[in-house]
């Protein structure tokens, strides 16, 4: 492997250091038209490009404010957000986890719980390259974003832990599907790209299913990288509101969520219209 090198670049940065302009983008009343069928398709696709760009040479992730969500359903939320998703990229076929609400018999990502911060596994070989999610309705308390740059997560393991990262650069088991092991480092070379990928709980509960259960070293290694995403001031706190479309580089931009409390009713439950993109 070759020696590692800090990333250099916007991808690298704090939460504490970040305003609200670092990562904001309103949604250009034209955009609003064409999604209430009242204005012109290309006004979306004018749209597509500065997303893309703060995504490629930004800060890694961008929050569009503004989405007419008010009175629609569910799932033409769903449908609006996957309408840009198909600017970015190519989305991963609509299924039944395209909507994040707390449900009986789920994973973690569908409770009320607090989710640590992570990149996106799903069920495929492979990761997707964005992740969109649409605040369809808050909660009635908690239940903000957590942002943390992966990127800046390396600089501090190569000055803080450095001893941590060659195995960091060696594959671990994010899980298995039908026919495939989830193998992957935390940390890949790509060209000049450096990818993340990590999921403490998925990474555990892979290698002990394959019954190779995580060394004293490969712990250690994995608890460096929690104690930087522990530091509340690598950490950037969001609290999407209704409207707020949020698109992050999934191979650059960890994510997670604070606990929360529903509001009482089914339909009154925190909602958040999710996509993946490759």
């Amino acid at each position: 492997m070759t020696q590692p090198a800090p990333v250099e670049a916007l991808t690298a940065w704090n939460g504490h250091s970040l305003g609200e302009a670092d990562w904001l983008l309103p949604l250009p009343p034209a955009c609003s038209r064409a999604l209430d069928g009242r204005g012109e398709d290309t006004a979306l696709a004018d749209l597509a490009r500065p997303v893309t760009q703060r995504l490629r040479n930004g800060r890694g992730f961008v929050v569009i404010r503004g989405f007419p969500v008010a009175g629609r359903a569910d799932q033409e939320c769903v449908a609006m957000c996957r309408q840009l998703a198909a600017l970015l990229g190519t989305p991963r076929p609509a299924d039944s986890g395209d909507l994040v609400t707390v449900a009986d018999n789920a994973g973690l990502g569908k409770t009320d719980l607090a989710l640590g911060l992570h990149t996106d596994r799903t069920p495929a070989l492979q990761p997707p390259r964005l992740l969109g999610l649409l605040c369809v309705r808050q909660a009635a308390h908690g239940g903000e974003t957590l942002l943390a740059s992966g990127h800046t997560v390396h600089n501090r393991l190569l000055s803080d832990s450095p001893w941590a990262l060659p195995r960091l650069y060696q594959d671990f088991r994010f899980g298995r599907g039908t026919g495939f092991d989830r193998l992957r480092p935390v940390f890949q070379r790509c060209g000049a790209d450096l990818r993340v990928y990590y999921n403490r709980r998925g990474i555990e509960r892979a290698q002990h299913e394959a019954d190779e259960p995580l060394t004293t070293d490969e712990q250690a290694a994995l608890d460096a990288v929690d104690r930087i995403l522990s530091d509340p001031l690598a950490v950037l706190r969001i609290s999407l509101r209704p409207g707020d479309l949020l698109w992050l580089d999934n191979t650059v931009v960890l994510h997670g969520r604070t606990a929360f409390t529903d509001s009482p009713g089914p339909y009154a439950r925190r909602c958040l219209a999710r996509v993946w993109v490759d």
